[in-house]
């Protein structure tokens, strides 16, 4: 791809080089015919019983009352004004400016949708847009389809979404933490890190761990668009059918769940919208039960799950012969190291200064993007203080990192600050500790990254102080706070805690402080 990002060549599925025009549109109608319409398969009707759980009248009343003229301004102004238009050619910013001028026929639109239940075919049109997946993309599997929809069918999109995110945490499970409000992806990260520290330490019990992610399914009869507002609500609730199936298994005790305490919660699986890790005992029958509830959704839904991006790890005290026969009945390549986990290192062990190497490589990269660039110091400050440093607070919010680190992220600040290069060193004419003053103090507000990390930590170890309900905070009250919401209840003597629990009592200093 050039610098105007069009695309100039393709190889089709014979690896055969298409440049011409007609050729690239021509191959890119046959590969979305096949992507949206070929090989649909027909969907089995599911012996379970719906799990859903009952929506009380109050809430159904709310979702299904008449809308009002406050909802269609609210959800077309909550539309950023630039955002990609779509078949119709209108940004949201023509409708902002001219609202006064269209508004009772946007209004009279979205209510004819809301009480005919259905949305015409001209508003419902879309244009793909095609997002390389990689740096130099050579084939059409190698691009995200990206649906630019009409912004007078997002109003109407935005509308269902409002209505419907506050029910969300009654229809989906604690188990799938993406886009439920009051639940964050590092929910997940502290648990399948407890849980794979528990297999990592376990001598007498054994442990397997599945991790997958299912490949995009898009069918225009049943699926959905990415770009579409509603999109992701329904998707998490079509995977919430693979959390009943597994819960079903749980239930009749066919599937082994494990325990990161004696009396905690059982935990067979984690969701993070298409994410999945699953969870259970070191057998043949377990790997099988979770391989069949695998393929019994794969049948419901029309998604498949993709190997090559899976991974299974079984504890290290499993025997050998057992250990091949999990991993040919599962299918998955075995590993003895977890590797990421939504973008976290899953740490065994020892944390160690390479362990997160990945975040100083980051940062690394980013600096040396800019070297080149004539920036003033005013302009590395910036950089410094909104781009640089927010790279590791992710992987901050759930662990400690150790001082080496730490140390390199703030060297590596340091001397982009001052224009230093491995060639060339400047000298740094304020201390580093003056630097990270407030303003108010003579400082320029850039943060120490150690600082940073434990004002991030200290940030999760309030939600547990506070009561969070989230599964992860039950599973860490019952292993390491004998049930309760004070770390005082933490026994200090305890060596065998997780990493990311060292990393919440570290944070929970700040608390403790006052």
């Amino acid at each position: 791809m050039n610098s105007v990002a069009m695309v100039e060549r393709l190889k089709d599925i014979n690896g055969d080089w298409i440049s011409s025009k007609e050729g690239l549109k021509t191959l890119a109608v046959e590969y979305f015919h096949g992507l949206f319409l070929d090989d649909v398969v027909d969907i089995i009707r599911s012996p379970l019983p719906s799990l859903f759980p009952h929506i009380p009248e109050a809430d159904l009343a709310a979702v299904s009352k008449e809308v009002t003229e406050k909802e269609v301004q609210d959800a077309l102004f909550a539309i950023g004004p630039y955002k990609a238009h779509g078949s119709d050619g209108y940004s949201a910013i023509f409708f902002h400016n001219c609202w006064s001028l269209c508004r009772k026929d946007i209004e009279v639109l979205v209510f004819k949708c809301f009480s005919s239940g259905s949305v015409p075919e001209y508003l419902n049109s879309t244009l793909v847009t095609l997002v390389p997946k990689i740096t130099n993309p050579q084939s059409m599997l190698q691009f995200r389809p990206i649906s630019l929809c009409n912004t007078l069918y997002k109003v109407v999109s935005k509308i269902i979404v409002g209505r419907l995110r506050p029910l969300m945490c009654k229809l989906v499970s604690p188990n799938q933490v993406s886009f439920v409000p009051g639940r964050q992806i590092s929910d997940n990260i502290f648990i399948a890190q407890v849980v794979l520290q528990r297999f990592y330490r376990a001598r007498g019990k054994t442990g397997v761990i599945m991790n997958g992610e299912l490949t995009e399914s898009f069918k225009p009869q049943r699926g959905v668009r990415q770009g579409d507002p509603l999109s992701p609500y329904l998707f998490v609730l079509c995977m919430e059918k693979l959390s009943h199936i597994i819960a079903a298994r749980v239930l009749k005790k066919e599937w082994k769940a494990v325990r990161a305490a004696r009396s905690g919660p059982l935990i067979s699986h984690l969701f993070f919208a298409d994410d999945l890790i699953l969870f259970g005992e070191a057998f043949v029958q377990q790997a099988m039960v979770m391989k069949n509830s695998l393929e019994e959704f794969c049948e419901l839904s029309g998604q498949q799950v993709n190997f090559e991006k899976s991974l299974l790890y079984i504890s290290a005290n499993t025997k050998p012969d057992l250990v091949d026969q999990i991993e040919q009945t599962c299918g998955v390549t075995r590993s003895t190291d977890m590797g990421n986990y939504l973008g976290v290192p899953l740490v065994q062990g020892r944390v160690i200064k390479a362990t997160y190497k990945g975040v100083l490589v980051k940062v690394q990269a980013k600096l040396s993007s800019w070297k080149s660039q004539l920036l003033s110091m005013a302009g590395r400050i910036i950089l410094i203080q909104f781009v640089v440093s927010s790279i590791p607070l992710y992987t901050m919010q759930t662990a400690k990192l150790p001082q080496a680190p730490c140390e390199d992220l703030d060297k590596s600040s340091k001397s982009f600050l001052w224009g230093s290069s491995e060639n060339h060193h400047k000298t740094h004419l304020v201390k580093w500790d003056t630097v990270c003053l407030p303003k108010r103090l003579g400082g320029l507000g850039i943060k120490k990254a150690a600082l940073m990390n434990q004002a991030m930590l200290s940030k999760a170890s309030w939600r547990i102080v506070a009561g969070d309900s989230g599964l992860w905070a039950a599973m860490l009250r019952k292993k390491y706070l004998k049930g309760s919401c004070c770390f005082d209840a933490y026994d200090d003597n305890c060596t065998l805690a997780s990493s990311s629990w060292k990393g919440l009592i570290y944070g929970a200093t700040i608390l403790n402080n006052g």
